[in-house]
């Protein structure tokens, strides 16, 4: 069967059945994970299942799953919620890989794997183009070896993240250091807890084993006065669940709209330290966006002492003065004095 005879739509439709009674296996080698994609109920996280599609004998099958794409330094690998292997391909097997859009009444981007040994592997990673673009570029650097490196007299830090805006933040602040934040796009359920430093903690206890250290990962939250603190800790979720209108909407008539944002970084080194680095930045949140800059709540933040939002103030402005650009003077300033 060929791909243009691949009906995508009964594809993101049709559940895995009995699988033919094929054993599946479990993940051979131990390696670092270079990135990682996964369904997932949080909505962190894109929520549709994979639709996949590959060949076996001749034959080919398709449905949709749960489970986690992951890139190593080797190969590419899609697990089921069991971590069993459903499909495993050699990165230096891989002719290419591209990202293509199936029209359809909800467009389906799905990447296209072609071996050199002329296999045909088919697997969606986003619910949307913004989403299914970025994860393709992910997947795509990792299997080719395209990812930032430093030089070999330049310290990498792995930086825990899918958010470009954020790794771009560190890149400008450690601009004039030794040390070069790489990307790492592995995700790690975020708990629900009473503060940042808790949620810090659990991530770092939950990726130590996943991804080889020392790398950075962070939690930021805006916390509105007249909220009681609200949304804090649940800022991510909020933001993806409503959006910036909807907040603002939430916050009609409050009449105390002073705030601040606060982030928590989190560095786990090699010898299994762990330390935590906080920032804070006190504001205003005004009732409307403004500014095409930065990410997240930065269109409807006004730093204390300014009058311009944080996705108005030029790059560099900004991380001067930010929750995260705070945090991250006092990790740099750890990092100069003890090293990585």
């Amino acid at each position: 069967m060929s791909l243009n005879e691949i009906d995508w739509d009964t594809v993101d439709e049709v559940e895995w059945g009995a699988d033919d009674e094929i054993d599946w296996k479990d993940v051979e080698i131990k390696e670092d994970i270079l990135v990682e994609l996964r369904n997932d109920p949080q909505p962190s996280f894109f929520v549709r299942k994979f639709a996949v599609v590959w060949w076996r004998n001749g034959f080919y099958k398709a449905g949709k799953v749960d489970g986690t794409v992951r890139v190593t330094p080797t190969q590419f690998l899609f697990l089921d919620t069991k971590g069993k292997v459903r499909l495993s391909v050699e990165n230096d097997m891989i002719e290419s890989f591209d990202l293509h859009l199936h029209e359809a009444k909800f467009p389906i981007y799905y990447n296209e794997i072609i071996t050199k040994n002329a296999y045909s592997y088919q697997i969606t990673t986003g619910v949307n183009e913004a989403q299914s673009t970025q994860n393709h570029e992910d997947l795509k650097n990792a299997i080719f070896g395209h990812s930032d490196k430093p030089e070999s007299d330049v310290m990498e830090l792995k930086v825990v993240t899918s958010n470009d805006g954020k790794i771009k933040e560190f890149k400008q602040a450690f601009e004039k250091t030794s040390v070069f934040p790489t990307k790492v796009s592995v995700p790690y359920p975020e708990v629900q807890a009473s503060s940042l430093e808790e949620v810090v903690d659990f991530g770092l206890d939950n990726l130590k084993d996943k991804i080889q250290p020392p790398f950075i990962i962070d939690d930021a939250g805006v916390f509105v006065d007249g909220l009681e603190g609200f949304p804090g800790v649940y800022s991510r979720y909020v933001y993806d669940t409503i959006g910036l209108q909807g907040i603002l909407k939430q916050m009609e008539n409050l009449e105390n709209r002073q705030g601040s944002f606060k982030c928590v970084l989190g560095l786990l080194l090699e010898n299994g330290d762990k330390h935590k680095f906080v920032g804070e930045c006190k504001g205003t949140i005004i009732n409307e966006m403004r500014g095409d800059n930065g990410f997240g709540y930065d269109p409807i933040f006004i730093p204390e002492g300014h009058d311009m939002t944080f996705a108005e103030l030029p790059p560099e402005a900004k991380n001067e003065i930010s929750h995260r650009g705070r945090a991250m003077q006092k990790l740099i300033k750890f990092i100069s004095e003890k090293g990585l």
